[in-house]
Protein backbone atom coordinates (compact mmCIF):
# COMPACT_ATOMS: atom_id res chain seq x y z
CA UNK A 1 0.00 0.00 0.00
CA UNK A 2 1.18 3.46 -0.60
CA UNK A 3 2.44 5.93 2.23
CA UNK A 4 -0.61 8.23 3.36
CA UNK A 5 -0.65 12.26 2.48
CA UNK A 6 -1.05 14.25 5.94
CA UNK A 7 -0.49 17.61 7.27
CA UNK A 8 0.23 18.52 10.42
CA UNK A 9 -0.92 22.19 11.89
CA UNK A 10 -0.77 23.96 15.10
CA UNK A 11 -3.42 23.60 17.26
CA UNK A 12 -2.97 26.89 18.23
CA UNK A 13 -2.25 28.63 15.15
CA UNK A 14 -3.90 26.52 12.19
CA UNK A 15 -1.92 28.33 9.41
CA UNK A 16 1.30 26.98 10.03
CA UNK A 17 1.38 23.78 8.50
CA UNK A 18 4.09 21.24 7.31
CA UNK A 19 3.49 17.77 5.17
CA UNK A 20 3.81 14.37 6.31
CA UNK A 21 3.80 10.70 4.32
CA UNK A 22 2.71 8.35 6.68
CA UNK A 23 4.23 4.66 5.57
CA UNK A 24 1.32 2.53 5.23
CA UNK A 25 3.46 -0.08 8.15
CA UNK A 26 3.08 2.67 10.35
CA UNK A 27 1.32 1.52 13.82
CA UNK A 28 -1.77 2.79 14.03
CA UNK A 29 -2.06 2.04 17.81
CA UNK A 30 -0.21 4.92 19.64
CA UNK A 31 1.12 3.11 22.19
CA UNK A 32 3.17 0.70 19.98
CA UNK A 33 6.64 2.27 18.82
CA UNK A 34 7.14 4.27 15.69
CA UNK A 35 3.29 4.85 15.76
CA UNK A 36 1.39 7.44 13.59
CA UNK A 37 1.22 9.48 17.01
CA UNK A 38 4.72 9.17 17.18
CA UNK A 39 5.50 10.50 13.45
CA UNK A 40 2.73 13.41 14.03
CA UNK A 41 4.39 14.43 17.31
CA UNK A 42 7.69 14.30 16.48
CA UNK A 43 6.98 16.38 13.42
CA UNK A 44 5.42 19.44 14.98
CA UNK A 45 8.68 19.34 17.33
CA UNK A 46 10.99 19.66 14.51
CA UNK A 47 9.08 21.34 11.25
CA UNK A 48 6.59 23.70 13.72
CA UNK A 49 8.98 24.38 16.42
CA UNK A 50 6.60 23.52 19.06
CA UNK A 51 7.65 22.52 22.50
CA UNK A 52 6.16 19.77 24.28
CA UNK A 53 3.96 18.46 21.93
CA UNK A 54 1.20 16.56 23.96
CA UNK A 55 -2.20 16.09 21.97
CA UNK A 56 -3.91 15.36 18.88
CA UNK A 57 -6.81 16.46 17.60
CA UNK A 58 -8.97 16.47 13.69
CA UNK A 59 -11.07 19.16 12.78
CA UNK A 60 -14.19 19.54 14.98
CA UNK A 61 -12.32 18.83 18.14
CA UNK A 62 -12.24 15.04 18.30
CA UNK A 63 -8.87 13.84 20.51
CA UNK A 64 -7.15 11.21 18.87
CA UNK A 65 -6.76 9.29 22.05
CA UNK A 66 -6.80 4.95 21.10
CA UNK A 67 -6.17 2.86 18.16
CA UNK A 68 -9.62 3.25 16.94
CA UNK A 69 -9.42 7.23 17.10
CA UNK A 70 -6.51 6.41 14.62
CA UNK A 71 -7.84 4.34 12.28
CA UNK A 72 -11.24 6.29 12.26
CA UNK A 73 -9.55 9.33 10.52
CA UNK A 74 -6.03 8.12 8.56
CA UNK A 75 -6.80 8.87 5.07
CA UNK A 76 -5.24 11.32 2.43
CA UNK A 77 -4.82 15.03 3.17
CA UNK A 78 -6.36 14.84 6.70
CA UNK A 79 -5.40 17.60 9.17
CA UNK A 80 -3.52 16.83 12.43
CA UNK A 81 -4.12 19.37 15.08
CA UNK A 82 -1.20 19.57 17.43
CA UNK A 83 -1.43 20.90 20.85
CA UNK A 84 0.85 21.90 23.67
CA UNK A 85 -1.46 20.74 26.10
CA UNK A 86 -4.46 23.16 25.76
CA UNK A 87 -7.91 22.63 24.31
CA UNK A 88 -8.76 22.44 20.90
CA UNK A 89 -9.56 26.12 19.01
CA UNK A 90 -12.18 26.09 16.85
CA UNK A 91 -15.61 25.01 16.85
CA UNK A 92 -16.74 21.39 18.45
CA UNK A 93 -18.89 19.21 16.63
CA UNK A 94 -21.97 17.84 18.69
CA UNK A 95 -20.35 14.46 18.40
CA UNK A 96 -17.18 15.20 20.17
CA UNK A 97 -18.94 17.35 22.77
CA UNK A 98 -21.23 14.09 23.30
CA UNK A 99 -18.66 11.31 23.50
CA UNK A 100 -16.36 13.49 25.81
CA UNK A 101 -18.97 14.66 27.99
CA UNK A 102 -20.49 11.28 28.44
CA UNK A 103 -17.61 9.98 28.82
CA UNK A 104 -16.92 12.03 32.02
CA UNK A 105 -19.76 12.58 33.88
CA UNK A 106 -22.60 11.32 31.74
CA UNK A 107 -23.68 14.34 30.89
CA UNK A 108 -25.28 15.53 27.43
CA UNK A 109 -24.24 17.96 25.59
CA UNK A 110 -24.52 21.93 25.72
CA UNK A 111 -27.14 23.49 23.48
CA UNK A 112 -25.97 24.78 20.07
CA UNK A 113 -24.51 27.63 19.02
CA UNK A 114 -26.14 31.00 17.77
CA UNK A 115 -25.23 31.27 13.81
CA UNK A 116 -26.73 34.34 13.82
CA UNK A 117 -25.27 36.20 17.01
CA UNK A 118 -24.36 40.03 15.78
CA UNK A 119 -20.25 40.44 15.74
CA UNK A 120 -18.82 44.24 16.24
CA UNK A 121 -15.13 44.85 15.41
CA UNK A 122 -14.11 48.42 16.37
CA UNK A 123 -10.43 47.92 14.81
CA UNK A 124 -9.56 49.70 11.38
CA UNK A 125 -6.04 50.91 12.10
CA UNK A 126 -4.76 49.14 14.61
CA UNK A 127 -3.16 45.76 13.48
CA UNK A 128 -4.96 42.72 13.67
CA UNK A 129 -4.18 38.90 13.54
CA UNK A 130 -6.53 37.11 11.24
CA UNK A 131 -6.26 33.98 13.57
CA UNK A 132 -7.67 36.22 16.38
CA UNK A 133 -11.28 37.23 14.72
CA UNK A 134 -11.29 33.54 13.60
CA UNK A 135 -11.43 32.79 17.58
CA UNK A 136 -13.80 35.72 17.90
CA UNK A 137 -15.93 34.15 15.35
CA UNK A 138 -16.10 30.26 16.06
CA UNK A 139 -16.70 31.48 19.71
CA UNK A 140 -19.55 33.78 19.12
CA UNK A 141 -21.01 31.01 17.09
CA UNK A 142 -20.11 27.68 18.51
CA UNK A 143 -20.61 28.35 22.44
CA UNK A 144 -24.45 28.53 23.76
CA UNK A 145 -26.24 31.47 24.50
CA UNK A 146 -23.95 34.23 22.73
CA UNK A 147 -26.01 36.81 21.51
CA UNK A 148 -23.37 38.96 20.62
CA UNK A 149 -19.72 39.38 20.43
CA UNK A 150 -16.72 42.58 20.59
CA UNK A 151 -13.57 42.18 18.51
CA UNK A 152 -11.35 45.53 20.79
CA UNK A 153 -9.09 47.30 18.40
CA UNK A 154 -6.35 45.57 20.90
CA UNK A 155 -7.60 42.27 20.12
CA UNK A 156 -4.93 39.10 19.84
CA UNK A 157 -5.13 35.73 19.48
CA UNK A 158 -5.38 33.68 22.73
CA UNK A 159 -4.50 29.79 23.15
CA UNK A 160 -8.91 28.40 22.24
CA UNK A 161 -10.15 32.34 22.80
CA UNK A 162 -9.11 35.60 21.94
CA UNK A 163 -7.59 38.18 24.14
CA UNK A 164 -9.04 42.04 23.96
CA UNK A 165 -12.83 40.51 23.63
CA UNK A 166 -15.77 40.53 24.96
CA UNK A 167 -18.84 38.03 24.80
CA UNK A 168 -22.77 38.91 25.45
CA UNK A 169 -24.47 35.49 26.48
CA UNK A 170 -27.78 34.72 27.46
CA UNK A 171 -29.39 32.38 29.93
CA UNK A 172 -25.76 31.09 29.68
CA UNK A 173 -22.24 31.33 31.87
CA UNK A 174 -18.70 30.79 30.10
CA UNK A 175 -16.16 30.68 32.64
CA UNK A 176 -12.92 30.16 30.31
CA UNK A 177 -13.93 33.26 28.15
CA UNK A 178 -12.60 34.95 31.55
CA UNK A 179 -9.60 32.77 32.14
CA UNK A 180 -7.75 32.05 35.03
CA UNK A 181 -6.84 35.50 36.14
CA UNK A 182 -10.48 36.51 37.19
CA UNK A 183 -10.63 40.32 38.46
CA UNK A 184 -7.57 41.27 36.71
CA UNK A 185 -7.45 45.13 35.82
CA UNK A 186 -6.20 48.06 36.55
CA UNK A 187 -5.86 51.14 39.06
CA UNK A 188 -4.63 54.69 39.24
CA UNK A 189 -3.23 56.11 42.18
CA UNK A 190 -2.00 59.78 43.35
CA UNK A 191 1.30 60.29 44.59
CA UNK A 192 2.71 63.55 46.48
CA UNK A 193 5.44 63.33 43.94
CA UNK A 194 6.14 66.34 41.46
CA UNK A 195 7.67 65.58 37.38
CA UNK A 196 11.11 67.41 38.53
CA UNK A 197 10.95 64.26 41.30
CA UNK A 198 11.14 61.43 38.46
CA UNK A 199 12.92 62.95 35.50
CA UNK A 200 16.47 62.96 33.89
CA UNK A 201 18.50 60.79 36.38
CA UNK A 202 15.82 61.00 39.08
CA UNK A 203 13.87 58.55 37.70
CA UNK A 204 16.97 55.99 37.85
CA UNK A 205 16.94 56.87 42.14
CA UNK A 206 13.65 56.32 41.84
CA UNK A 207 13.72 53.23 40.82
CA UNK A 208 16.60 51.83 42.70
CA UNK A 209 14.38 52.97 45.97
CA UNK A 210 11.57 49.98 44.86
CA UNK A 211 12.79 47.45 46.77
CA UNK A 212 10.71 45.44 49.26
CA UNK A 213 7.77 44.75 46.63
CA UNK A 214 8.22 41.01 46.38
CA UNK A 215 7.47 38.07 48.40
CA UNK A 216 4.40 37.52 51.15
CA UNK A 217 3.07 40.79 53.20
CA UNK A 218 2.99 40.68 56.77
CA UNK A 219 1.35 37.88 58.46
CA UNK A 220 -1.66 35.66 57.36
CA UNK A 221 -3.95 37.44 59.87
CA UNK A 222 -3.24 40.74 58.79
CA UNK A 223 -3.82 39.78 55.36
CA UNK A 224 -7.03 38.22 56.32
CA UNK A 225 -7.98 41.73 57.78
CA UNK A 226 -6.65 43.56 54.78
CA UNK A 227 -9.23 41.49 53.27
CA UNK A 228 -12.31 42.48 55.02
CA UNK A 229 -15.26 43.37 52.61
CA UNK A 230 -18.62 45.05 53.89
CA UNK A 231 -21.35 44.12 51.68
CA UNK A 232 -24.72 45.69 52.31
CA UNK A 233 -23.69 46.13 56.02
CA UNK A 234 -22.56 42.90 56.63
CA UNK A 235 -18.76 41.78 56.99
CA UNK A 236 -17.93 39.08 54.92
CA UNK A 237 -14.06 38.28 54.06
CA UNK A 238 -12.56 37.93 50.90
CA UNK A 239 -9.81 35.64 52.02
CA UNK A 240 -9.10 32.82 49.59
CA UNK A 241 -7.35 30.35 52.36
CA UNK A 242 -3.45 30.98 53.31
CA UNK A 243 -1.57 29.29 49.92
CA UNK A 244 -3.49 31.60 47.65
CA UNK A 245 -3.27 35.12 49.92
CA UNK A 246 0.63 34.68 50.46
CA UNK A 247 0.27 36.62 46.68
CA UNK A 248 -1.50 39.66 48.11
CA UNK A 249 0.35 42.34 47.71
CA UNK A 250 2.64 41.50 44.80
CA UNK A 251 2.87 41.89 40.86
CA UNK A 252 3.18 38.68 39.17
CA UNK A 253 4.44 38.03 36.12
CA UNK A 254 3.45 38.24 32.41
CA UNK A 255 2.01 41.41 31.29
CA UNK A 256 1.09 42.96 34.99
CA UNK A 257 3.50 45.73 36.26
CA UNK A 258 3.36 48.58 37.88
CA UNK A 259 3.84 52.05 36.52
CA UNK A 260 4.88 55.50 37.96
CA UNK A 261 3.78 58.39 35.27
CA UNK A 262 3.75 62.21 34.86
CA UNK A 263 0.04 63.35 33.44
CA UNK A 264 0.87 65.16 30.17
CA UNK A 265 -1.84 67.08 27.89
CA UNK A 266 -4.95 67.08 29.59
CA UNK A 267 -8.00 68.14 28.05
CA UNK A 268 -9.40 70.68 30.35
CA UNK A 269 -12.85 69.44 30.42
CA UNK A 270 -11.49 66.45 32.46
CA UNK A 271 -11.72 68.24 35.90
CA UNK A 272 -14.83 69.08 35.54
CA UNK A 273 -16.46 65.94 34.23
CA UNK A 274 -14.72 64.31 36.82
CA UNK A 275 -16.00 66.06 40.00
CA UNK A 276 -19.94 65.55 38.45
CA UNK A 277 -19.23 61.87 38.49
CA UNK A 278 -17.17 62.23 42.01
CA UNK A 279 -14.23 60.57 40.46
CA UNK A 280 -10.79 61.62 41.21
CA UNK A 281 -9.47 64.19 38.35
CA UNK A 282 -6.22 63.87 36.72
CA UNK A 283 -4.06 67.26 36.07
CA UNK A 284 -1.07 68.11 33.83
CA UNK A 285 2.24 67.60 35.76
CA UNK A 286 0.58 65.28 38.55
CA UNK A 287 2.66 62.02 39.25
CA UNK A 288 0.32 59.26 39.90
CA UNK A 289 1.02 55.21 40.06
CA UNK A 290 -0.95 52.76 37.84
CA UNK A 291 -1.12 49.21 38.88
CA UNK A 292 -1.71 45.97 36.57
CA UNK A 293 -2.57 42.77 38.67
CA UNK A 294 -5.01 40.92 39.37
CA UNK A 295 -6.31 37.42 41.42
CA UNK A 296 -2.72 35.65 40.94
CA UNK A 297 -3.02 32.08 41.59
CA UNK A 298 -6.47 31.98 43.21
CA UNK A 299 -8.45 33.03 39.80
CA UNK A 300 -6.77 29.91 38.16
CA UNK A 301 -7.69 27.67 40.65
CA UNK A 302 -11.34 28.56 40.38
CA UNK A 303 -11.21 28.13 36.80
CA UNK A 304 -9.67 24.40 36.71
CA UNK A 305 -12.18 23.56 39.37
CA UNK A 306 -15.51 24.74 37.78
CA UNK A 307 -14.14 23.19 34.26
CA UNK A 308 -12.60 19.95 35.50
CA UNK A 309 -15.34 18.23 33.97
CA UNK A 310 -14.73 19.21 30.16
CA UNK A 311 -17.43 21.26 30.10
CA UNK A 312 -17.16 25.27 29.05
CA UNK A 313 -20.85 26.56 29.51
CA UNK A 314 -22.75 26.49 32.41
CA UNK A 315 -26.41 26.79 32.09
CA UNK A 316 -27.80 29.90 34.40
CA UNK A 317 -30.84 28.03 36.11
CA UNK A 318 -27.72 25.20 37.37
CA UNK A 319 -26.97 25.72 40.73
CA UNK A 320 -23.11 25.82 39.87
CA UNK A 321 -23.45 28.81 38.31
CA UNK A 322 -24.83 30.71 41.22
CA UNK A 323 -21.85 28.97 42.77
CA UNK A 324 -19.34 29.96 40.11
CA UNK A 325 -20.17 33.78 40.42
CA UNK A 326 -19.86 34.22 44.42
CA UNK A 327 -16.15 32.75 43.27
CA UNK A 328 -15.64 35.10 40.84
CA UNK A 329 -17.15 38.02 42.94
CA UNK A 330 -14.79 36.45 45.69
CA UNK A 331 -11.61 36.77 43.54
CA UNK A 332 -12.46 40.10 41.69
CA UNK A 333 -12.72 41.48 45.14
CA UNK A 334 -9.41 39.78 45.78
CA UNK A 335 -7.78 41.41 43.04
CA UNK A 336 -8.72 44.72 43.79
CA UNK A 337 -7.34 44.43 47.18
CA UNK A 338 -4.21 43.16 45.91
CA UNK A 339 -3.81 46.10 43.77
CA UNK A 340 -4.21 48.20 46.46
CA UNK A 341 -2.03 46.62 48.50
CA UNK A 342 0.49 47.10 46.03
CA UNK A 343 -0.20 50.45 46.14
CA UNK A 344 0.67 50.65 50.24
CA UNK A 345 4.17 48.99 49.45
CA UNK A 346 4.98 50.94 46.67
CA UNK A 347 3.90 54.73 48.27
CA UNK A 348 6.07 53.23 51.04
CA UNK A 349 9.16 53.38 49.16
CA UNK A 350 8.05 56.34 46.92
CA UNK A 351 6.99 58.86 50.17
CA UNK A 352 9.09 57.39 53.16
CA UNK A 353 8.74 59.32 56.33
CA UNK A 354 4.52 59.15 56.27
CA UNK A 355 2.95 57.11 58.41
CA UNK A 356 0.02 56.50 56.50
CA UNK A 357 2.17 54.01 54.32
CA UNK A 358 4.18 52.57 57.21
CA UNK A 359 2.63 49.42 56.93
CA UNK A 360 3.88 49.23 53.84
CA UNK A 361 7.18 48.14 54.90
CA UNK A 362 7.54 44.30 55.70
CA UNK A 363 8.61 43.35 59.18
CA UNK A 364 11.04 41.03 59.80
CA UNK A 365 8.85 39.26 62.96
CA UNK A 366 6.92 36.54 60.87
CA UNK A 367 4.58 36.06 64.14
CA UNK A 368 4.03 40.10 64.41
CA UNK A 369 0.40 40.80 64.35
CA UNK A 370 -0.80 44.64 63.74
CA UNK A 371 -3.85 46.30 65.55
CA UNK A 372 -6.69 45.94 62.98
CA UNK A 373 -8.22 49.74 63.30
CA UNK A 374 -3.90 50.39 61.45
CA UNK A 375 -5.01 48.00 58.80
CA UNK A 376 -8.24 49.18 57.76
CA UNK A 377 -6.67 52.92 58.56
CA UNK A 378 -4.29 52.14 55.81
CA UNK A 379 -6.68 50.77 53.46
CA UNK A 380 -8.76 54.01 53.54
CA UNK A 381 -5.84 56.02 53.03
CA UNK A 382 -4.90 54.21 49.86
CA UNK A 383 -8.05 54.58 48.52
CA UNK A 384 -8.36 57.95 48.96
CA UNK A 385 -5.37 58.39 46.57
CA UNK A 386 -7.23 56.18 44.04
CA UNK A 387 -8.38 57.55 41.29
CA UNK A 388 -10.20 54.94 39.12
CA UNK A 389 -9.72 50.95 39.31
CA UNK A 390 -11.61 48.63 36.53
CA UNK A 391 -11.61 44.85 35.93
CA UNK A 392 -10.54 43.27 33.03
CA UNK A 393 -11.12 39.85 33.50
CA UNK A 394 -14.70 39.38 34.50
CA UNK A 395 -18.09 38.80 33.61
CA UNK A 396 -21.06 40.82 34.90
CA UNK A 397 -25.00 40.40 34.99
CA UNK A 398 -27.05 43.33 32.83
CA UNK A 399 -29.59 44.31 30.89
CA UNK A 400 -29.84 44.60 27.50
CA UNK A 401 -29.50 46.20 25.23
CA UNK A 402 -28.09 49.27 26.39
CA UNK A 403 -30.52 52.24 27.03
CA UNK A 404 -30.10 56.17 26.86
CA UNK A 405 -29.05 57.54 30.30
CA UNK A 406 -31.79 58.81 31.09
CA UNK A 407 -33.43 56.02 30.80
CA UNK A 408 -33.00 55.26 34.90
CA UNK A 409 -35.27 52.12 34.85
CA UNK A 410 -35.31 48.70 33.27
CA UNK A 411 -37.61 48.65 30.21
CA UNK A 412 -39.73 46.16 29.23
CA UNK A 413 -37.81 45.36 26.25
CA UNK A 414 -34.35 44.83 28.40
CA UNK A 415 -33.15 41.25 29.01
CA UNK A 416 -30.76 40.04 31.44
CA UNK A 417 -27.36 39.13 29.85
CA UNK A 418 -24.29 38.19 31.03
CA UNK A 419 -21.17 40.89 29.81
CA UNK A 420 -17.51 38.42 29.62
CA UNK A 421 -14.81 40.22 29.13
CA UNK A 422 -11.29 38.80 28.60
CA UNK A 423 -9.10 41.56 28.50
CA UNK A 424 -11.37 44.88 27.84
CA UNK A 425 -12.41 47.05 29.69
CA UNK A 426 -15.89 48.31 31.45
CA UNK A 427 -17.54 51.80 30.87
CA UNK A 428 -19.12 51.26 34.13
CA UNK A 429 -18.11 51.25 37.21
CA UNK A 430 -17.78 47.80 38.30
CA UNK A 431 -19.63 48.28 42.28
CA UNK A 432 -21.77 51.46 41.19
CA UNK A 433 -22.58 51.10 37.86
CA UNK A 434 -21.90 54.44 37.23
CA UNK A 435 -20.72 55.69 34.07
CA UNK A 436 -16.80 55.93 34.45
CA UNK A 437 -15.25 59.29 33.40
CA UNK A 438 -11.83 58.45 32.63
CA UNK A 439 -10.15 54.80 32.45
CA UNK A 440 -6.65 54.15 31.65
CA UNK A 441 -5.32 52.77 27.94
CA UNK A 442 -1.87 51.85 28.65
CA UNK A 443 0.81 51.03 26.05
CA UNK A 444 3.33 48.46 26.47
CA UNK A 445 6.12 49.10 29.01
CA UNK A 446 7.36 52.45 28.75
CA UNK A 447 4.91 53.55 26.32
CA UNK A 448 2.15 56.27 26.82
CA UNK A 449 -1.15 55.54 28.75
CA UNK A 450 -3.52 57.10 27.32
CA UNK A 451 -6.43 58.84 29.15
CA UNK A 452 -9.59 57.68 27.94
CA UNK A 453 -13.37 58.85 28.49
CA UNK A 454 -16.44 56.28 27.40
CA UNK A 455 -19.37 57.70 24.93
CA UNK A 456 -22.39 56.41 24.53
CA UNK A 457 -24.12 57.94 21.23
CA UNK A 458 -27.37 56.96 19.80
CA UNK A 459 -25.02 55.57 16.69
CA UNK A 460 -23.15 53.07 19.00
CA UNK A 461 -26.90 52.36 20.49
CA UNK A 462 -25.79 53.43 23.85
CA UNK A 463 -23.24 51.01 23.94
CA UNK A 464 -24.45 48.23 22.24
CA UNK A 465 -21.81 48.16 19.31
CA UNK A 466 -19.12 47.84 21.73
CA UNK A 467 -21.16 45.64 24.72
CA UNK A 468 -20.14 48.65 27.14
CA UNK A 469 -16.45 47.92 26.91
CA UNK A 470 -13.71 49.36 25.70
CA UNK A 471 -9.98 48.30 24.54
CA UNK A 472 -7.79 47.37 27.80
CA UNK A 473 -4.50 48.25 25.84
CA UNK A 474 -2.19 48.11 23.23
CA UNK A 475 -2.57 44.58 22.78
CA UNK A 476 0.04 41.86 21.47
CA UNK A 477 1.68 42.34 17.55
CA UNK A 478 3.91 39.41 18.66
CA UNK A 479 3.34 36.48 20.53
CA UNK A 480 5.63 35.87 23.45
CA UNK A 481 7.80 33.27 21.81
CA UNK A 482 8.32 35.67 18.86
CA UNK A 483 8.70 38.68 20.59
CA UNK A 484 11.38 36.46 22.79
CA UNK A 485 12.94 35.30 19.31
CA UNK A 486 12.89 38.56 17.88
CA UNK A 487 14.07 40.99 20.57
CA UNK A 488 16.57 38.54 21.68
CA UNK A 489 18.17 38.63 18.46
CA UNK A 490 18.06 42.73 17.55
CA UNK A 491 19.33 43.28 20.99
CA UNK A 492 22.12 40.54 21.47
CA UNK A 493 24.64 41.25 23.81
CA UNK A 494 22.72 44.53 25.25
CA UNK A 495 19.60 43.97 26.07
CA UNK A 496 19.99 45.98 29.13
CA UNK A 497 19.77 48.72 27.87
CA UNK A 498 16.50 48.12 27.40
CA UNK A 499 15.91 48.82 30.62
CA UNK A 500 17.71 52.49 30.47
CA UNK A 501 15.60 55.63 30.56
CA UNK A 502 18.91 57.12 29.04
CA UNK A 503 19.09 54.74 26.42
CA UNK A 504 15.98 54.38 24.32
CA UNK A 505 14.63 57.90 22.69
CA UNK A 506 11.33 58.59 23.29
CA UNK A 507 9.12 61.51 20.55
CA UNK A 508 6.81 64.08 22.26
CA UNK A 509 3.86 61.91 22.59
CA UNK A 510 6.02 59.76 25.15
CA UNK A 511 6.48 56.81 22.42
CA UNK A 512 10.35 54.85 22.63
CA UNK A 513 11.43 53.72 19.42
CA UNK A 514 13.84 51.09 19.81
CA UNK A 515 15.34 51.36 15.73
CA UNK A 516 15.28 55.28 15.34
CA UNK A 517 12.67 55.09 12.93
CA UNK A 518 9.47 56.17 13.72
CA UNK A 519 8.36 59.56 14.85
CA UNK A 520 9.90 63.13 14.53
CA UNK A 521 13.26 61.58 13.10
CA UNK A 522 15.25 64.70 15.70
CA UNK A 523 17.58 61.95 16.93
CA UNK A 524 18.88 58.63 15.83
CA UNK A 525 18.77 54.95 17.81
CA UNK A 526 19.97 55.73 21.59
CA UNK A 527 19.53 58.87 21.59
CA UNK A 528 17.34 60.66 24.33
CA UNK A 529 14.94 63.05 23.12
CA UNK A 530 12.42 63.94 26.08
CA UNK A 531 14.14 61.47 27.91
CA UNK A 532 12.71 57.68 28.61
CA UNK A 533 11.45 55.24 31.44
CA UNK A 534 13.78 53.10 33.57
CA UNK A 535 12.58 50.30 33.51
CA UNK A 536 13.04 47.14 36.73
CA UNK A 537 13.21 43.66 35.32
CA UNK A 538 15.28 41.01 36.28
CA UNK A 539 13.72 38.30 34.36
CA UNK A 540 15.57 38.75 30.96
CA UNK A 541 12.83 36.80 29.53
CA UNK A 542 10.40 39.28 30.51
CA UNK A 543 12.56 42.09 29.06
CA UNK A 544 12.02 40.73 25.90
CA UNK A 545 8.23 39.08 25.90
CA UNK A 546 7.21 42.46 26.99
CA UNK A 547 9.58 44.75 24.94
CA UNK A 548 7.24 47.46 23.46
CA UNK A 549 8.03 45.97 19.81
CA UNK A 550 6.00 43.14 21.15
CA UNK A 551 2.88 45.56 21.20
CA UNK A 552 0.89 47.39 19.04
CA UNK A 553 0.56 51.23 18.46
CA UNK A 554 -1.73 52.20 21.59
CA UNK A 555 -2.47 55.61 19.60
CA UNK A 556 -3.71 53.38 16.90
CA UNK A 557 -5.93 51.40 19.51
CA UNK A 558 -7.23 54.27 20.41
CA UNK A 559 -7.89 55.73 17.08
CA UNK A 560 -10.14 52.86 16.23
CA UNK A 561 -11.82 53.41 19.61
CA UNK A 562 -12.61 57.37 18.65
CA UNK A 563 -13.33 56.53 15.09
CA UNK A 564 -15.80 54.05 16.16
CA UNK A 565 -17.40 56.71 18.64
CA UNK A 566 -17.59 54.63 21.94
CA UNK A 567 -14.91 57.20 23.14
CA UNK A 568 -12.77 60.11 23.50
CA UNK A 569 -8.99 60.72 24.19
CA UNK A 570 -8.36 63.30 27.07
CA UNK A 571 -4.47 63.38 27.59
CA UNK A 572 -1.53 60.51 28.38
CA UNK A 573 0.94 59.82 30.53
CA UNK A 574 4.29 59.32 30.34
CA UNK A 575 6.15 56.62 32.10
CA UNK A 576 8.98 57.51 33.89
CA UNK A 577 9.77 54.33 36.44
CA UNK A 578 8.16 50.78 35.08
CA UNK A 579 8.54 48.45 37.71
CA UNK A 580 8.16 44.29 36.38
CA UNK A 581 9.62 42.21 38.88
CA UNK A 582 12.80 41.97 41.13
CA UNK A 583 14.47 39.11 42.58
CA UNK A 584 14.16 39.56 46.09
Amino acid sequence: MPATRVTIALNSKQSQRAPLLLPSSTPSNPSSPFSCRDLVIKTALSKLRLKKASRVFVAGGRELLEQKDWEDVLKDDVVFLVSAGEEYVGAKKEGCLKDKRNGQNGKEPSSQGNPDCSISILAEKAFIDAQSITQLETTARSLPGIIHAVAQPDIHPGTRFPIGAVFVSKGWIHPPLIGGDIGCGMAWYKTKLSRANVQGDKGRKIAEKLRGLEGAWRTQQDRQIWLRENVSGEEQNCSAGETWDKALGTIGAGNHFAEIQVVEDVTTTLGEISISRSQHMLYEGEVVLLVHSGSRGYGGDILKRYTATGDDSIREADPLAHQYLQEHNRACTWAARNRDLIALRFLACLEPGDESWDLGINTDDPNSTTILEHILAARINVQARKVVDIYHNNVELASWPPQPAASSSVLDSQERVFIHRKGAAPTHSPTTQVQLSILPLPGSRATPTLILHPTFPSATKWGFSNALSLAHGAGRAMSRAKASSYVAQKYQGRSDDLLRGDFVRADRKGNKHLDGKRGTGEAGKGEDVVEGTWVVCEDKQLVWEEAPDAYKDVWDVAADLVASGVAEKWGWCRGRVSYKVRKE
